[in-house]
This record gives structure tokens, C-alpha cells and sequence, in this order.
């Protein structure tokens, strides 16, 4: 990794935290283009990532600076006494062997369907800025539903694991809507079991791109499997320790404007992933 780029991810990783306090994203979204980004461009970062790696590594060493700030949440919560363990057992153990799965499925699909994948998810996340009118999110408006029914509770639990390990991502934008909508969760225990799911799923997901990784040619050095190491201990910083910056200043600003630029600029990242990957999957089952 160059200077540039290891000055560029120290940068990146104070925005993810700042962004993920002030906006309430996840980090995964801002992320996973960065990483693209950095190995598309070997020749000034010092990344060289063999192609048919880089999606599972740009996703496996996102779900890496993750894990660090959904512990801290976790702990967050359980301190204050908001971290309901009969929801989050529940939803978190099928998550995280969902996640292995997750993993396993993203080493072994082709970079350009999950780069796909991972644009739409974008998009979708852009809209929920753009459609918001304050500070919180959009499924926040929604009323919450009864109790916790345990079959939906497994199976929704699967399905962030699922895909916040397929995709890179913390999860809170696939949990929130299952939490509120198929698991029947109240609104205010959905923040601290939608952590609680990621501090389950996010370990199981790493651990799986690491082993799947382990002695594949063409990753960067340093790298333990598909989680490269260097990268996401030069963002873990920053992005733990200035989340709570971007909270205070959610709570002294409005951010309804920078909410929808930020969800403009996630809308043209989207659909330039979408404009570069999608002429590529018709050669994929022809080829």
C-alpha cells in the first residue's frame, strides 16, 4: 500500500465514522466503492489485487472496520440497559450462520454479479436519504408492530446475515425493514437489536472470507485471506473513535440537506456501477 493510499484510508476512515454518527448509515456503503476504487487503480495505491479477488476482498475488509464499531455499540447498549437479549439471541445466531454462508457465497460468485448486488443495495440506500425529512430514518416513521414471533425472528436474522456478509455491509439497512415489518419488532429496541445482529454476523463473516482466503494467490501482502489487514486497521480508527462526533453534530445541526447530497452522490456511485458491471454478466453464462 502507498503513502497516498494509507493517507487516503486514515482519511476514509474518520469520514466513515463521522458520516455513520451523523447520517446514520452504515459504514459498508461508504466503504466498499472506496475499496473498488483503490485496487481498479494499482498504479497509484500500491493495491494489487488479482480481479477475480477484489469484490470478496473489498467486501471481507469492509465487514472488518465494522466489527469493531458494532462491539462498541453492543457494549453501548447493554450499559445502558437497551439491549433486549431475548430479541437479539434470536435474530443474531441464525445471522451469523448465515453469514458463513454469506461469505462462502461471495468468494465463489463472479465479481461483476456481486458488484451488481452491491450498486442496487446502493441505490436503495440513496433513496432512503433522499425520502428522509430529518435525522432519522426513513422506516423510523413506520409504527411498529406486536411482539417478536420466533420463526420470523430465525429467518429474518438468516437473511441480514446473509447479506451483510454477501455484501460488505453493517446490515442495518436489510435488519431495520425485517425488524419492523416481518419480525414485528417496536421501534425503539430496533437501533440496539439491529447492532446486537451485526456483532453476531460480522465475526462469523470474516472469519469465513479469511479461511476461504487462506494461501489464494494474488491478494495483497499482508493480507489474512480475503481480509486485507493493512487497509482496514489504517480506517478502524477513525472510524470508531469519530462516530460519536458525527452523533453531536446530528444532534446541533440539521442534516436534511446533507443528508440528500450525500444520497445524490450514493445515487451516481450506484448507477456508475451499475454502467460498468451490467454489460459484463451476459459474457458471464455465455462464457
Amino acid at each position: 500500500m502507498s503513502l497516498l493510499a494509507l493517507l487516503l484510508a486514515l482519511a476514509m476512515g474518520a469520514l466513515v465514522g463521522v458520516l455513520s454518527g451523523l447520517l446514520g448509515i452504515g459504514g459498508g456503503i461508504v466503504m466498499v466503492p472506496f475499496f473498488y476504487l483503490l485496487m481498479a487503480m494499482p498504479e497509484w495505491s500500491g493495491i494489487v489485487v488479482a480481479s477475480e479477488h477484489q469484490t470478496a476482498l473489498a467486501h471481507a475488509t469492509s465487514l472488518a472496520v465494522i466489527l469493531p464499531t458494532a462491539v462498541s455499540g453492543f457494549l453501548s447498549y447493554r450499559r445502558l440497559g437497551t439491549l433486549d437479549f431475548d430479541v437479539v439471541l434470536p435474530l443474531g445466531v441464525p445471522a451469523g450462520i448465515a453469514a458463513v454462508f454469506g461469505a462462502l457465497l461471495a468468494v465463489a460468485m463472479p465479481g461483476p454479479l456481486l458488484r451488481v448486488g452491491f450498486s442496487v443495495l446502493l441505490l436503495v440506500s440513496c433513496l432512503r436519504l433522499l425520502r428522509s425529512d430529518d435525522g432519522t430514518s426513513v422506516t423510523a416513521h413506520r409504527e411498529a408492530g406486536g411482539g417478536v414471533s420466533k420463526g420470523a425472528a430465525v429467518v429474518g436474522g438468516a437473511g441480514v446475515g446473509l447479506l451483510s456478509a454477501l455484501l460488505g455491509i453493517g446490515g442495518g439497512i436489510v435488519a431495520i425493514p425485517i425488524l419492523l415489518h416481518w419480525v414485528g419488532l417496536e421501534l425503539k429496541r430496533v437501533a440496539a437489536a439491529s447492532i446486537g445482529i451485526v456483532a453476531f454476523a460480522a465475526p462469523a463473516g470474516i472469519l469465513s472470507y479469511a479461511a476461504a482466503g487462506w494461501g489464494v494467490e494474488g491478494l495483497p501482502g499482508g493480507s489474512v485471506g480475503y481480509v486485507a489487514l493493512p487497509l482496514a486497521l489504517a480506517m478502524i480508527p477513525g472510524a470508531v473513535l469519530l462516530a460519536p462526533l458525527g452523533t453531536r453534530i446530528n444532534q446541533a445541526l440539521p442534516v436534511r440537506h446533507l443528508r440528500r447530497a450525500f444520497g445524490l452522490l450514493m445515487l451516481v456511485v450506484g448507477i456508475r456501477l451499475l454502467w460498468t458491471n451490467l454489460p459484463q454478466l451476459p459474457g458471464l453464462w455465455t462464457g
